[in-house]
């Protein structure tokens, strides 16, 4: 008989855990030993907790994981919150009866008052059909197209035409360019060195008192994410205003489906932008995507954040779901204390939250 058990995950499990993992996927986020001891053993808010699914032998055959994560629920009280990442299952062991224990075991861990997570194509049906949880927000893709021959390349065949095309838009990516250079002079938005570190703690208590309920930022969680792993590192850059730096950029460039993409996967700021300050920003980095000749810019967040309704709207274009591999709702289960957050729509959420970059 098939049991579900909550594992500390630790430095002898690491083993097993790539053999679930490679009998479903074979992508290095899955398997590399490196990327899994960066992702549940390193992480500055403690290691994760595996969901553990064994056959009757104790032989895992199944598992998630319970990342834990520090979430602030108003600028002055914080609990403890977590999510839910690499599910498997393998394949000759799934059962209608092994995912609804696994779906049951991940909306209410032992010391966890905060969960958080997505679906996919395939556990969308169960989350939202079986379990008939209700979906707080859903995240909303944004982009930019910056070179049109590759993204062209997936609906014609024809290279004079494509290159024809090519040669009409490329003033597009001057204008961008000179508007951020005009933009930034005009706000006094620029890009600029690290600040130094009391500073940076300034920024993020600063953020805290205006994004609303969010995930932690900080200085460990930033060397963490973006700098320490061995698959997902991204680069930051300092935003400057008036002389004040005023937050952060982080970003990577993805090749996906052939294109080089310049991806948002944070944007973090010590207050409200105006609206031209949001613009010039935009504008800068669609500057930086340009001189990576990146063929494009995308960001998944939640728009309804105040925090982060500058990212929408002009020169960023909405990206309608239909165009993705699969839409990106956000469930929140908690404890009874917090039960409000399950329906509360405009938490602060990006890219860094999630496990896609």
């Amino acid at each position: 008989m098939n049991t579900i058990q909550f594992d500390i995950f630790d430095q002898d499990q690491l083993s097993e855990h790539i053999t679930i993992g490679a009998s479903v996927y074979s992508c290095p986020e899955v398997i590399d030993p490196d990327h899994l001891r960066w992702k549940h053993l390193q992480n500055p808010y403690g290691s994760s907790t595996s969901i553990s699914l064994r056959n009757e032998f104790g032989v895992l055959i199944g598992r998630s994981f319970i990342q834990p994560r520090t979430f602030w629920v108003t600028p002055f009280a914080s609990c403890c919150g977590a999510t839910i990442t690499d599910l498997v299952i393998m394949p000759a062991e799934r059962s209608a009866e092994s995912l609804i224990g696994m779906t049951r075991a991940i909306k209410s861990p032992e010391g966890v008052d905060v969960v958080v997570h997505t679906s996919n194509d395939n556990s969308d049906l169960i989350y939202r059909k079986l379990f008939k949880f209700p979906v707080a927000f859903t995240l909303t893709a944004i982009g930019l197209p910056l070179r049109v021959s590759n993204i062209l390349k997936s609906y014609f065949t024809n290279q004079v035409l494509i290159k024809v095309v090519e040669l009409l838009v490329s003033p597009w990516r001057l204008v961008l360019g000179a508007s951020a250079l005009i933009m930034g002079a005009v706000c006094g938005i620029r890009l600029a060195a690290q600040p130094t570190a009391d500073v940076m703690s300034e920024i993020f208590e600063e953020y805290r008192q205006h994004a609303g309920s969010h995930f932690e930022r900080g200085q460990h969680f930033l060397e963490w994410r973006f700098s320490s792993g061995p698959l997902f590192n991204g680069k930051i850059e300092w935003v400057w205003s008036q002389g004040q730096c005023v937050g952060y950029l982080a970003f990577k460039r993805v090749v996906l489906g052939g294109l080089d993409i310049f991806v948002i996967l944070d944007v973090v700021l010590r207050r409200r932008l105006t609206l031209q300050e949001g613009i010039a920003l935009k504008f800068i980095a669609a500057r930086l995507a340009i001189d990576s000749s990146c063929d494009a810019i995308f960001t998944l967040v939640n728009l309804e954040s105040p925090a982060l309704k500058w990212l929408k709207g002009f020169p960023f274009f909405h990206i309608p779901d239909r165009h993705l591999p699969h839409p990106t709702p956000i469930f929140i289960h908690a404890s009874n204390e917090h039960r409000s957050l399950e329906k509360q729509a405009d938490v602060f959420f990006t890219l860094a939250d999630l496990d896609y970059f």
